[in-house]
């Protein structure tokens, strides 16, 4: 199923609009059926039902009955290349004289403005009378006379020689499968939301043009100004979204794709699956779908063109703002805390600890924090702007060299710190061994001197089988004590070096050299 605005521009066909869905009590009689079946000239076929003719002339005029084959006549030739024709099927073993006449004059007012009918299959009945009516009143001779082909059959079982049993129902002999109810269903889902689709078709223009009369509106030149002409116009544009209903047309399409897709979840469309009107309409809804996706990426993208530089702007402004706090920021903590600091050197590893974990927490951890904040702003600059719009900004590089100075000041201090605080802890570890190795009696014989021949040779020690005892207390020790790294005494030496304390220095290089 398909309207006039679904269609992308073609042809003098696809321009005309579709009648209006028939009214409720004309779709739910089941006096007049489309099942989307065909005859074997191709022609869909219109069913006069034996079960609903009694409401043909009590609930339904036959002006209701023409407009309901015309607009699906006319929703099938919008998928054909060629306008096609219809073919009836009337039941008239039941019917009666008022029915029949109605079933005639709804012919041929159907054919009053052009040519609509292609056959028309009869059913006949035990009563001729009827049969007779109905030859009469379509008989040649009459004024606007009807020029399709009718074929009077006398047995239900005749139809399968024009039509295919496959599109005939269980009353006509046949095993197409149809329930009113869920076609019901189903055609009002489907127009709903072409009805709904056609209302945001409608309003899209307005939308357009009302973005594009937003786009040239001058830009204010301060950040309060642009601020509230930007937030104006967001909820100008989000108005208009709702107004226009893109959004919510889109849900609703992926819900009615979602049930053609998997139309065994809704017993309605199950019912459907299998007929021509389905499938037209599954790819129906998918061009629709495309559509909507794209009406949706362009109001998007006018948007975004007749906001960009606003919101650029703004960017460029709210970055200058966050710029000057972190500055006033960085400029405090100097102030505050930097520009009076002076380095101390611990005399002890404990003090040494608190003088690092105090600066760390105090003045490291946000000062990293204020460069990290400005790196930020640097970076999101760099990526908003070009080159030649970044160099017009002044403060850009006021931020920079500040932070640069932030960084380095506070990096030169915590590496003091840190190095005292590492000074202690390598010379302690250094201090300690070396008291024990002159506490050892065994290991002060030793320093004063062994005499190396008196050390049993390899070949001795294998012969005898014996190990002096000093070697076996010196692995003992140890074992017990594991000596400082090479690494870590080098390293004691180059933070002897450094810390500028003389005292510090001169304890640390004679432990090293030790």
């Amino acid at each position: 199923m398909s309207r006039h605005a679904t269609d992308v521009p073609g042809s003098d066909r696809e321009r005309v609009p579709s009648p209006r869905l028939p009214a409720d009590h004309v779709l739910d009689s089941g006096a007049v059926l489309f099942p989307g079946a065909f005859d074997q000239h191709g022609c869909p076929l219109i069913l006069f039902p034996v079960d609903g003719q009694a409401k043909l002339s009590s609930d339904l005029s036959k002006a209701e009955v023409v407009d309901f084959i015309n607009y699906f006549l006319c929703l099938h030739n919008k998928k054909q290349e060629e306008e096609s024709l219809v073919s009836v099927v009337a039941d008239l073993r039941q019917a009666s004289l008022p029915t029949t006449r109605f079933l005639a004059e709804t012919l041929l007012l159907l054919e009053l403005h052009k040519r609509t009918v292609h056959s028309v299959y009869v059913i006949q009945g035990k009563k001729k009378d009827v049969v007779k009516l109905l030859q009469k009143l379509l008989a040649p001779a009459k004024p606007h006379s009807a020029s399709f082909k009718k074929v009077f059959l006398k047995e239900i079982s005749e139809l399968s020689n024009y039509i295919d049993r496959s599109q005939l129902t269980a009353s006509l002999g046949g095993y197409l499968m149809y329930c009113h109810q869920s076609w019901v269903s189903f055609i009002k889902e489907i127009d709903a939301f072409l009805q709904e689709f056609l209302s945001a078709v409608r309003r899209l223009p307005s939308c357009i043009s009302t973005l594009q009369s937003l786009s040239r509106l001058p830009l204010p030149t301060t950040f309060r100004e642009l601020q509230h002409f930007c937030s104006t116009n967001e909820a100008k544009f989000q108005q208009l979204r709702r107004e226009l209903g893109l959004d919510e047309l889109l849900r609703h399409c992926d819900s009615v794709v979602e049930k053609l897709r998997y139309p065994e979840k809704e017993p309605c469309y199950q019912a459907m699956a299998s007929t021509a009107l389905f499938i037209h309409t599954a790819f129906d809804m998918l061009q629709n779908h495309s559509r909507i996706t794209a009406a949706v990426e362009k109001v998007e993208l006018l948007w975004h063109q007749a906001f960009s530089q606003a919101r650029l702007q703004l960017q460029v402004f709210q970055l200058r703002e966050d710029a000057l706090q972190i500055t006033e920021q960085i400029d405090s903590l100097f102030q505050e805390k930097l520009q009076h600091y002076k380095i101390e050197v611990a005399k002890d590893a404990a003090k040494a600890a608190t003088l690092v974990s105090h600066f760390e927490a105090s003045i490291h951890t946000p000062a990293v924090a204020l460069v990290r904040c400005a790196d930020d702003v640097v970076h999101t600059l760099a990526e908003v702007l070009p080159v030649d719009g970044r160099s017009r900004e002044g403060w850009v590089s006021d931020l920079e060299r500040l932070k640069e100075k932030l960084h380095s000041t506070v990096h030169f201090i915590r590496q003091t710190l840190r190095a005292v605080s590492n000074y202690h802890h390598y010379f302690n570890k250094a201090n300690t061994w070396y008291s024990l190795v002159l506490c050892e009696n065994l290991l002060q014989e030793l320093l004063s001197g062994v005499d190396a021949d008196d050390v049993p040779t390899q070949w001795h020690r294998r012969t005898w089988g014996t190990v002096p005892a000093w070697r076996h207390k010196l692995s003992t020790f140890l074992k017990k004590n594991r000596p400082p790294d090479v690494e870590e005494l080098v390293h004691l030496a180059h933070l002897s070096h450094v810390i500028p304390d003389d005292v510090v220095q001169q304890a640390g290089k004679q432990m090293s050299q030790r």
